[in-house]
């Protein structure tokens, strides 16, 4: 039996398939995928998206595994801290990494929110609009 670290870096999952829809597939990350990312995936499923939350370190409720970078048309890094832990993670797995890094975008939000708190949810919608990039 694979042990949960080692299973991130496998691609298992049927993560395209037509149950799902053609709604834009949405990843957001941040550091155990419970306030930040859970937010932001609540927030955007909202307005008609495809949405998951995860985290980057290996504490997190559900860890960013190579199956959630491949499900997802963009990843939504909270903050250049977690994108760069995630870089780490897949340091030697190139194939994973060009992917990553081709649909990873990268916010700038503190650590230091609640679940749905109101400032969490504005930083969100303006950085995410400002950028263009939803």
């Amino acid at each position: 039996m694979k042990t949960k670290t080692e299973e991130i870096f496998e691609l298992t999952a049927p993560y395209s398939n037509p149950y799902q829809g053609n709604d834009p597939k949405l990843l957001f990350v941040c550091s155990a995928g419970l306030l930040r990312s859970a937010t932001a995936a609540n927030l955007f499923a909202k307005k008609g998206n495809n949405t998951r939350g995860c985290g980057s370190e290996e504490y997190a409720l559900i860890p960013l595994s190579f199956n959630l970078i491949a499900w997802a048309d963009k990843i939504y890094f909270v903050n250049k801290q977690n994108y760069e832990s995630s870089l780490y993670t897949f340091r030697e797995y190139e194939t994973i990494l060009k992917v990553l890094k081709k649909k990873s975008i990268v916010l700038d939000i503190d650590d230091c929110y609640n679940y749905n708190h109101p400032e969490l949810i504005k930083q969100l919608e303006e950085q995410i609009n400002e950028k263009s990039i939803l």
